[in-house]
């Protein structure tokens, strides 16, 4: 049974390696989406997986102001990777749906991810990616309740 301090200090270690996190996730991003930057492939990984949305919806699942997705937004739009239409239900309000080319540029960054990755744990087994796997979507539910 752990000590209230090991514990403590364990959950510490914890986080200072969730922080190491974003060093590998700003990496993977940089070589693997270059089109688009992490908040270009993310907010186009949001609206193709949850889409058409409105800004305000988009802005809610990234997490952030609605002024920053309707930048990030504007950006793919501009570049032909996202497209504006009419809400059906509020003519006054557009939905934001990916394009074919957004469809395309999104699975090729999502495969370049995956060779990359595929390259870093060239020398972990099955069950410890598995273990990770497991570990951090449990953590991920966890932080959504």
């Amino acid at each position: 049974m752990q000590t209230k301090a090991t514990r403590h200090d364990t959950i510490e270690l914890l986080l200072r390696r969730i922080y190491g996190i974003g060093m590998v996730q700003r990496e993977l991003a940089r070589q693997a989406s270059q089109e688009l930057g992490s908040n270009g492939f993310t907010t186009l990984a949001v609206v193709h997986t949850h889409g058409p949305l409105r800004i305000g919806d988009i802005a809610q699942r990234l997490g952030v102001d609605v002024s920053v997705a309707s930048r990030q937004v504007t950006a793919l739009v501009k570049v032909g990777y996202l497209e504006r239409q009419a809400d059906e239900a509020d003519g006054r309000a557009q939905l934001i749906a990916t394009t074919d080319a957004g469809t395309t540029v999104l699975r090729d960054c999502h495969q370049r991810m995956v060779r990359e990755f595929e390259g870093v744990l060239d020398d972990w087994t099955e069950p410890e990616i598995e273990a990770l796997t497991a570990g951090l979507e449990r953590l991920r539910e966890d932080f959504t309740r």
